[in-house]
């Protein structure tokens, strides 16, 4: 198996299949610039990191989407003990399941956080959720309580909240409003209309389109259509100044 979808379908604890980018533009939690945008990130190589304080809210949902969409290049491992992810190397993916003090499967927190966001700083990928709505609250746990300092918190670059409404009235709605990302000019709000964005927009578009007319949903295969287009549209991704 793909060790990618291996790693999200681990962390499914809610039954039924994980979710594939497509869903998420579908459901309405991405939106299509949103989601141009950030898997021109991902193919740059950019960490990400996903937050929203309540539980149910989507994170790991959005986590292993984004996760199908990486490129395969560079190993990927899960942060557990039998895992070997302290020796990753550059270009190499790092996953937590989520920052938090649980003792479960490649939860981290404390001295582990910094182990691994000092593997970001050092040019590997990391990827993790915790329950947080905002950056400052993201900033207090990860620089703050753990101990990771600003320089931990840099080290995931896009910090994508969610936010959860509807819970008891009815259809609960999962939405990313506004993602931020650390750049040349330190922590921003991602903006659609800046020339990049538009140029994602353009260059992984019609890829999104295609899966949508064709009716590809799951994360098996629209990761297997976006491995195989991936070459021909690498080269018309844009790389965002100061990301990755």
């Amino acid at each position: 198996m793909d060790p990618v979808i291996d790693i999200v379908n681990r962390s499914n604890q809610r039954g039924g299949r994980m979710l594939s980018v497509i869903d998420l533009l579908e459901a309405g939690t991405l939106s299509r610039p949103q989601a141009c945008w950030l898997l021109a990130r991902i193919v740059q190589g950019s960490s990400f990191l996903v937050g929203a304080r309540p539980g149910g809210a989507g994170k790991t949902a959005i986590q292993g989407a984004l996760l199908g969409m990486l490129p395969a290049a560079g190993a990927i491992r899960l942060a557990t003990p039998d895992s070997g992810w302290e020796e990753s190397r550059q270009g190499d993916c790092v996953v937590a399941y989520e920052i938090g003090r649980g003792n479960w499967e490649a939860y981290v927190w404390g001295d582990s956080l910094v182990r691994l966001t000092a593997l970001g700083r050092a040019g590997c990928r990391i990827v993790t959720n915790l329950h947080a709505d905002t950056l400052e609250q993201a900033r207090e746990q990860v620089a703050v309580q753990c101990g990771a300092g600003e320089d931990g918190l840099r080290a995931f670059e896009i910090f994508i909240p969610v936010r959860m409404s509807g819970h008891g009235y009815g259809r609960i709605q999962r939405v990313v409003e506004q993602i931020t990302w650390y750049g040349p000019g330190g922590w921003q709000s991602y903006d659609e209309s800046q020339e990049t964005s538009v140029l994602a927009q353009g260059a992984i578009g019609p890829f999104l389109d295609r899966c949508l007319a064709e009716g590809l949903r799951t994360i098996e295969a629209v990761r297997a259509a976006w491995l195989a287009d991936l070459p021909a549209l690498t080269p018309s991704i844009p790389d965002e100044p100061g990301a990755g």
